[in-house]
């Protein structure tokens, strides 16, 4: 494992590392009142700290002078908020704006998840070594529309692998899978990649990752679907309420362990009932499930962190 980029703390557990399946857990520690702490601050601060690199799309070794740093900062955390969607989660979580609720609730993208691309690209990140390559805030930023997309667009440099994923944030695991499922359907056909290899050819021509001319060969030599697929990992994040937290102090008991793997293994094979997609196994899928103690709790302690960090 490469030394953690954004979790310094090691806060986040991988519990299982298989080709088709991920699953992660929030270690826990003892408060000063010496019983057992959830470690939703260090978590949470862990996933704010990617916002400058999901924002901009830059990654590790980009050059910010000293002096522009909290600029940069604060000019992400904007980026951030002039999204629909985390405008109104702001006004509801942080300033109790009940009108805000009626509208996000009645949101085509209520359900998505606000964060679930921050923390997918945390775990891209940190666990599969990957750069960022497209800012989907940019699109979104720059159309003042929702993006059509992938929720990751990410390289694996050495592994010439190009890492398509989706997110989603839920209260319930199953509601978050069966969404996941949809957008897979819907995301890998012929005209959507074909769509999507356009829009990172373009991005491709206008940065420099390590081997950028080599990449824009390699995309724009895929004319065939199956040259896609091939180069292609799809990670699936369903981060979602989970009462494991409330159950065990030791994320890394034996009893905790055996608890986490029958979740997460009875919704691998819920996932696997539910994906129906033809093209299924041409396709490098990797569910990733992320148990957290309260998905609500989470939303609005992030949304606080990104509240001061847009105002410092």
């Amino acid at each position: 494992m490469a030394e953690r980029i954004f979790d310094k703390k090691n806060v986040i557990l991988l519990k299982i590392n298989e080709d088709e399946l991920n699953s992660f857990l929030v270690d826990m520690d003892i408060g000063d009142d010496g019983k057992p702490k959830y470690r939703l601050d260090d978590f949470t601060r862990a996933i704010i700290n990617t916002i400058p690199e999901y924002v901009f799309a830059e990654y590790e070794g980009a050059d910010i002078p000293q002096n522009d740093s909290v600029e940069k900062i604060r000019e992400a955390a904007h980026c951030i908020y002039k999204i629909k969607d985390f405008e109104l989660m702001k006004r509801w979580c942080v300033d109790n704006d009940m009108n805000a609720y009626v509208e996000l609730t009645n949101s085509s993208t209520a359900k998505r998840g606000e964060f679930g691309e921050l923390l997918l690209h945390l775990i891209l990140r940190e666990f599969k070594q990957t750069i960022p390559l497209i800012s989907k805030v940019y699109f979104k930023d720059s159309a003042n529309v929702p993006a059509h997309g992938f929720d990751a667009v990410h390289i694996s440099a050495n592994e010439k692998i190009l890492w398509l994923g989706e997110s989603k944030l839920y209260d319930d695991s199953k509601e978050g899978i069966k969404a996941l499922v949809e957008d897979l359907n819907e995301h890998i056909n012929t005209d959507y990649l074909n769509e999507q290899f356009v829009i990172i050819k373009k991005n491709l021509e206008n940065n420099s990752i390590p081997n950028r001319e080599e990449w824009i060969d390699i995309i724009t030599n895929c004319n065939k679907l199956s040259d896609k697929l091939d180069i292609i990992n799809i990670p699936m994040l369903c981060t979602y309420t989970h009462d494991i937290y409330k159950k065990y102090s030791d994320m890394n008991a034996s009893d905790a362990v055996a608890y986490h793997e029958l979740n997460v293994r009875e919704l691998k094979r819920y996932f696997d009932k539910q994906n129906k997609m033809p093209l299924k196994d041409r396709v490098n899928i990797i569910l990733m499930l992320f148990p957290v103690n309260d998905k609500n709790e989470l939303v609005i302690n992030l949304h606080r962190r990104l509240w001061h960090m847009q105002n410092i």
